[in-house]
């Protein structure tokens, strides 16, 4: 028969072993996933700060070009003063390597065809000014100065390596260039302003601050991890090693979502998480890329230590347990009720006080490093908790960004009335609205993307982008919805779809040509649009949409609008449908803002306190 010291011995390990194993599981998880998260968060870090640095630099480069452009145009009718303007530039703004402005042909018969002067600084600091007219003078042909010239508009060219010619004492360096153009009296673009800045010193900077700001950051360039900027061909910009840049592109199918965040993939054939973050106004990504062991290492060393120390701790309970059994069964009932206590939730529930220094007392500690443990778990996730809160922040942010995308300064033009609203039904929504004048024609659309949230708001910048594009070269409303089918369909592997509405409207005759892909059937005055059954964009492949044409006569009201109004539902999930809309319509003036502010109020009234289910966009607009 076995002495009941060992029994009991015995059975209390048996329980001390049980509860160690639901500790070691627990302490083993979250361990793991804090050391994880706080790699990641150090990581994202230095992406932050790569970023910050990056962000300043365009910046100075920008705000120099935008400060020197009134002078400029200022002094346009005198050439010989704009070198000197060129000079200061590149003197007062050491982000700027060289600065050049590119002119028209002929603009200045006296300084013959082509005029260009130049200021640039030398290894040693000295500016010096001089005309490249000679070396680029067919600078005129190529495609970013047409398009910077024809569009108007400041932007970021790709990067390029300098022109060999200039740099006869060193190697040519990597550039990137801010492009602005340059107004005459009258108004029109007649030249460029090039500020030109130095990817390479970028790049030493960049992975400077990198190292500084982490001290493995070494030690994980030695375990195939770098730190790069990459363009939107996946090509890379910036890369530690000087022989690959604007050469190579990285070797793994990388899907961003969203403008910053952390996504694994598969870089170099080793497992890895990329933390990325969008260079505003480029078309650039920053990119760390980590090895997945290399993140995961110190939560598994720091496990080993814990589950060593606890089996250590184990180890001593059962040898004492054998000897003390007698002394200690007393005070182990006012323990188990403490214990319950714990197991319930009370982590502060007290522990009884064991004078003599034992195992129970050793459990005891055990318990009460339990209890931090549990109560540090605790604060995390309230961490957790503030960190959502901060994300629904960010989200918001988002939603300011997609309404400064959709345009909220309407027309003021003779023989046109119009006005639009868009109002999500989360954070960020899929519905979008759009329009141009062109030509003394009003190019507008009206779409629904398929879902709602952050996937829908990303295909609506998508398709807002698109359609502003194709507007400006495309004049038929059929031609404008097949490319942005043709677009959308090829790669759809998430089959995601918009219904769409694009309108062409002749502002002298009123006449409208119009395209109508899946969307809800517009009302003219009272009276539904005329519209074929075609496809929602993205839908199918080479589908062959139509279009239709009428002639709107002076003071008819073409009202628009998405799904999210007529499908509106109120506590007893009733919906608002098209006769609530019809008579809103008739009992309304057809001023556009006055129609969608009447038609907002009777949708509110409708649904009530319900939870808006749907984006709800409205468009209207009135040929006067």
């Amino acid at each position: 028969m076995k002495p009941i010291s060992q029994r009991l011995t015995l059975r209390i390990m048996m329980v001390v072993l049980a509860m160690m194993a639901v500790i070691a599981s627990i302490v083993y998880f979250t361990v793991s996933k804090y050391m994880e998260d706080e790699a990641m968060q150090r990581f994202q870090i230095v992406v932050m700060r790569a970023h910050r640095e990056i962000q300043r630099r365009l910046s100075d480069v920008y705000v120099a070009n935008l400060n020197s452009v009134h002078e400029i145009e200022r002094d346009i009718d005198d050439p010989d003063k704009l070198s000197d303007h060129l000079e200061r530039i590149v003197k007062l703004n050491t982000g700027i390597v060289s600065c050049g402005l590119l002119f028209e042909p002929d603009y200045y018969p006296e300084k013959g065809r082509f005029y260009a002067p130049f200021a640039a600084r030398d290894t040693a600091g000295v500016v010096s000014v001089m005309r490249i007219d000679s070396i680029f003078h067919d600078y005129i042909a190529e495609d970013w100065y047409v398009e910077r010239m024809k569009s108007d508009s400041a932007d970021w060219l790709d990067p390029y390596f300098e022109n060999p010619l200039l740099t006869t004492n060193i190697a040519p360096r990597l550039l990137t260039t801010y492009a602005t153009p340059i107004h005459n009296h009258e108004g029109r673009p007649v030249a460029l302003l090039c500020s030109d800045m130095s990817l390479e010193d970028l790049r030493e900077d960049m992975l400077r601050k990198a190292r500084d700001a982490n001290r493995v950051f070494e030690k994980l360039q030695r375990q195939q991890s770098c730190i790069c900027i990459i363009d939107q061909n996946g090509r890379y910009i910036i890369h530690p090693d000087k022989e690959r840049m604007l050469k190579d592109s990285i070797d793994a199918n990388i899907t961003f979502e969203g403008w910053q965040g952390a996504t694994s993939a598969t870089v170099g054939g080793v497992p890895s998480w990329v933390f990325y973050r969008n260079v505003r106004f480029t078309e650039w990504t920053i990119m760390l890329v980590v090895p997945e062991d290399v993140i995961q290492q110190n939560g598994r060393m720091l496990n080993i230590i814990i589950l060593t120390v606890m089996l250590i701790g184990l180890a001593a309970i059962y040898l004492f347990c054998r000897q003390q059994i007698r002394k200690v069964t007393s005070p182990l009932q006012s323990f188990a009720r403490s214990a319950e206590e714990v197991a319930q939730g009370n982590f502060n529930a007290p522990l009884p006080d064991i004078k003599h220094d034992d195992e129970i007392r050793l459990l005891r500690d055990s318990f009460g490093n339990m209890q931090q443990s549990l109560s540090h778990y605790i604060e995390e996730l309230k961490t957790t908790t503030a960190q959502k809160s901060a994300i629904e922040s960010e989200l918001s942010i988002a939603r300011d960004i997609q309404e400064s995308i959709l345009p909220n300064a309407f027309p003021d033009c003779e023989g046109l009335n119009m006005y639009a609203s868009m109002t999500p039904a989360k954070e960020v929504g899929g519905d979008l609205y759009d329009f141009i004048l062109r030509d003394n024609r009003l190019y507008f659309c009206i779409g629904d993307v398929a879902g709602k949230g952050v996937p829908a708001a990303l295909v609506m910048t998508t398709v807002c982008g698109a359609f502003r594009l194709l507007a400006e070269s495309e004049s038929e409303p059929q031609r404008i919805v097949s490319r942005m089918n043709d677009m959308m369909a090829q790669g759809n592997a998430m089959s995601i779809f918009v219904t769409f509405f694009v309108g062409v409207l002749d502002l002298k005759t009123g006449h409208l040509r119009y395209c109508n892909a899946g969307h809800k059937v517009p009302i003219v005055n009272t009276e539904p649009l005329p519209v074929d059954k075609n496809l929602p964009v993205g839908a199918l492949p080479d589908w062959t949409f139509t279009q239709q044409e009428t002639t709107l006569a002076p003071g008819t009201t073409l009202f628009l609008y998405t799904d999210g109004l007529d499908e509106a539902e109120n506590a007893q999930r009733q919906m608002f449908g098209y006769e609530r809309i019809n008579e809103v319509v008739q009992s309304t003036s057809l001023e556009p803002q006055t129609l969608i502010n009447q038609m907002t109020e009777a949708v509110a009234h409708f649904v009530g306190d319900t939870e808006q289910s749907d984006d709800l966009t409205m468009l209207a607009l009135q040929y006067l």
